[in-house]
């Protein structure tokens, strides 16, 4: 999912939530918005800031979903909502973050009645559930070396990438010890130089060949 969007794909979903008179809510770094079994407070749409969904399993294996940046809501959520669920997964707050919550009895109502509203709510779904479908294609049909150098590439600034072993395995929906493995290798092959809590890049063109393999 793009973090950051063009202003004009951020409208119809934050216009919406407006519309519908969706208070104001603020969150700071590091807040949980929710826990799997919570009920959904509402229909939320991101102002500003990001949030990450993300899993964890009974092993304590954690797979990041997906995460919400300016103009979304939430996937969870609005499965929550339309189908009178509890929440399956937790969303917390990676920065500060402005949102817009349209109440539970506001968002039946609208969905009911207001034709707008409810296409607005339903294109961001399947805008989500798309997202979803490609992180679910990642895991299951592109091998750990070329999704992990794809990964190092797109979070890399300057050359240098500010994580754990740890926050990456969460992101690739694997094991710490699987990522080290790799880590290690492409260490061996001169790609990166691993440091506590940073990965330095060092051949960008051979991480890219990488990312582009198959298999």
């Amino acid at each position: 999912m793009t973090e950051t969007q063009p202003a004009q794909d951020l409208s119809e979903a934050r216009a919406a939530a407006r519309r519908a008179g969706g208070a104001p809510a603020r969150f700071r770094a590091g807040d949980v918005l929710f826990r799997p079994g919570d009920a959904a407070r509402g229909w939320i749409v991101v102002e500003s800031g990001r949030i990450r969904v993300s899993l964890t399993a009974d092993t304590g294996r954690e797979v990041v979903l997906y995460r919400l940046g300016a103009g979304d809501s939430c996937l969870l959520t609005t499965s929550a909502l339309l189908c009178d669920e509890t929440m399956l997964a937790e969303a917390v707050a990676e920065t500060d973050v402005e949102a817009r919550l349209v109440p539970v009895p506001t968002f039946e109502r609208l969905i009911a009645e207001d034709a707008a509203f409810r296409r607005a709510v339903l294109r961001n779904y399947a805008e989500r559930v798309g997202d979803l479908v490609v992180v679910i294609q990642d895991v299951l049909f592109h091998a750990l070396p070329e999704r992990l150098a794809r990964h190092l590439l797109a979070r890399a600034r300057d050359g240098v990438i500010e994580t754990t072993h740890q926050a990456i395995a969460s992101e690739l929906g694997t094991a710490r010890e699987v990522v080290t493995r790799v880590l290690h290798r492409f260490e061996r092959e001169g790609l990166i130089r691993a440091e506590r809590g940073q990965i330095h890049i060092l051949d960008a063109g051979a991480l890219r060949r990488t990312s582009a393999a198959r298999g």
